[in-house]
């Protein structure tokens, strides 16, 4: 009994520093957004880091930082926050639009996959949705399926069948979307390209013969480690050693 009533003293003791911590970390936001504002990007920059190493959850400040980093015409930076954002807000047009928007400040033209042109519709169309959102609309979709099919079998009816099993082959592709974006938002695996001059190698050695040069600012996926080096995938499908230190994972 004494040492429950200890642990509730404790947990009411820390309401306050909870509170406390919270009206700090708003106070320091709002104080970060006014350097933004009156254009003192550098220290802007200051602030929203020390607001990422309190709360690395913090969507808005990803996004903030990635905007200011933009001003200051670091683009990998602005990359590399604005795909953390997305990571947290996938549904997100205006993340996505600002990083369509630095790549075009980094890139003239980029090579892209070669990839089936239907699979790729199919994908950029799961991920204009986040997993939750395709989530809600497969189990809709599923139940509605079952419903129908269950009207057909007890009242032997040809439209409620038709509808049924249109609802279902659409449930299935919903669940695909699920798993995909799931996948594509929890995984760890993607990085940027943090400097220039990077080379793409053919073997985890630094005396390698290379294969590519590798922009700063281009979102690679990890697919292997060794040591100090990760094996990535570019955009176009082409593969290659990097050292790890050239390279931020998002």
């Amino acid at each position: 009994m004494k040492t429950n009533i200890r642990i509730l003293l404790l947990l009411l003791l820390s309401i306050p520093l909870v509170a406390t911590y919270a009206q700090d970390t708003k106070a320091m936001f709002q104080t970060a957004n006014s350097y933004y504002q009156n254009k003192q990007y550098d220290e802007a920059e200051k602030l929203y880091l020390m607001i990422l190493k309190k709360d690395k959850n913090n969507a808005n400040a990803y996004y903030n930082l990635g905007n200011t980093y933009f001003h200051l015409q670091q683009y990998s930076n602005a990359v590399l926050y604005y795909e953390r954002a997305k990571k947290l807000h996938p549904d997100s047009k205006q993340i996505q639009h600002n990083i369509d928007l630095t790549n075009n400040k980094l890139f003239s033209k980029m090579e892209f996959s070669k990839e089936f042109f239907v699979t790729k519709k199919i994908k950029g169309l799961a991920h204009t949705q986040s997993s939750n959102t395709w989530s809600i609309y497969f189990l809709t979709t599923l139940w509605l399926a079952v419903v129908l099919l269950s009207f057909h079998f007890l009242k032997s009816k040809p439209l409620a069948f038709k509808s049924g099993a249109l609802l279902f082959v659409l449930a299935l592709l919903f669940s695909y979307f699920t798993y995909i974006t799931y996948q594509s938002e929890h995984r760890n695996d993607f990085a940027i390209v943090m400097t220039a001059n990077t080379y793409l190698l053919k073997s985890p050695v630094a005396s390698s013969d290379t294969t590519n040069a590798v922009k700063a600012g281009t979102k690679i996926k990890i697919i292997d480690t060794d040591k100090n080096w990760c094996k990535i995938q570019l955009p176009n499908d082409k593969t290659g050693w990097i050292a790890a230190a050239n390279i931020e994972l998002i």
